[in-house]
């Protein structure tokens, strides 16, 4: 690979959206680019720190490298007209060579993207070793024109699982910007952020968790933040959650958590379709907009009915941050209201929520 000029950046602590991908009700299934730029713009003024585009919520594998880059272009116009300068990271989902890899980095840095979220590659499990993985990111880092996070996911890399060794090897390279840890294994976070104390690394690396129904954890052992699905949903929830943890104000932190972490457990169960269809549903897009791309199937009525179920409350505690103006630190200035967690108006037992969406 040929070298590039090293300019690391710091990824910011805080909380990140790996957002999802829409597509149109149409035989081509091309993206919906009105409905991205609404979402992104929903995003970035809830003062989230950054957005993840093309990860693995976002289909990412089905997607053309045109495509890829209009949605990092689309996410970084949004974000900018929005106030928001909060980072756009690009993910390499999908890439399975350094070539493959590196021009998928290459592209995104050319459509503005800030940071890339990259994989191991992993159809050819048997071979990839420790040694052979930390080839490849230092290989990666070493001529990428932008700064790479690190992304454990054994469970969508034929159970390659990179240890805190590894890790720990691979943050010492200064264009290694951080990991996500969708590992989902807080002990891993605590040893590496024990080892990056006392500037070990030789620069900053931030360490982050892969969802948010355990944050309280990472933030417990000093990790710095999540980049999380259900930031989809609720991303005002998930900062305020961060913000109060990290503050030491642990039982309101608790508050939130728990909401979190009901509304997590069960759009998880739902994979890829109970994440569109939660999003969708919370956020009042046209309800086509919850389709996946072809030939992943319909959302069945079972997981809609229950997204709904365990999705109303952390929508309503949503709608209750947005109705008062709260925002994360990306959006707001030097004063910010500090209201704890207040329960939402139930009708007849129920806590009021969005519409339902038909798909």
């Amino acid at each position: 690979m040929p070298a590039a000029t090293i300019n690391s950046k710091t990824l910011p602590p805080g909380i990140y959206c790996p957002t999802i991908t829409f597509f149109q009700p149409t035989a081509e299934q091309n993206l919906d680019v009105e409905t991205h730029v609404k979402h992104m713009e929903f995003l970035a003024r809830s003062g989230l720190a950054g957005v993840v585009v093309q990860g693995s919520t976002a289909e990412a594998v089905t997607l053309d490298d045109e495509e890829r880059k209009t949605l990092i272009r689309t996410a970084k116009e949004a974000f900018k007209r929005c106030g928001n300068n909060g980072p756009v990271i690009a993910g390499t989902v999908g890439a399975q060579s350094s070539r493959q890899a590196l021009k998928l980095c290459q592209d995104a840095a050319e459509a503005g993207a800030d940071f890339a979220l990259v994989l191991p590659p992993s159809y050819y499990p048997g071979v990839m070793s420790a040694n052979a993985i930390q080839s490849f990111f230092e290989e990666l880092a070493s001529s990428s024109p932008i700064p790479i996070i690190i992304y454990s996911y054994p469970g969508v890399c034929s159970g390659i699982n990179m240890d805190t060794d590894l890790i720990c090897r691979l943050a010492r390279h200064p264009n290694i910007a951080g990991v996500k840890h969708t590992d989902h294994d807080v002990g891993r976070i605590a040893r590496e952020t024990a080892q990056s104390l006392g500037n070990a690394f030789g620069s900053p690396f931030t360490i982050l968790g892969g969802a948010s129904d355990y944050l309280l954890g990472t933030v417990a052992v000093g990790g710095q933040g999540a980049i999380t699905g259900m930031a989809n949903v609720a991303p005002r929830v998930c900062v305020k959650a961060f913000e109060l943890a990290r503050a030491g104000r642990h039982e309101e932190a608790l508050q939130y958590a728990r909401v979190i972490s009901t509304a997590e457990w069960g759009m998880g169960k739902g994979a890829i379709l109970g994440t569109k269809y939660m999003t969708v549903w919370a956020n009042d897009y046209a309800p086509t907009a919850a389709l996946a791309r072809k030939p992943l199937p319909l959302c069945p009525e079972s997981t809609k009915q229950h997204v709904r179920a365990v999705g109303t409350e952390i929508v309503a505690f949503e709608r209750s941050l947005e109705r008062q103006g709260w925002a994360g630190p990306a959006m707001r200035g030097e004063t910010q209201s500090e209201e704890v967690l207040v329960a939402p108006k139930k009708t007849n037992g129920v806590v009021n929520g969005p519409k339902e969406v038909a798909v």
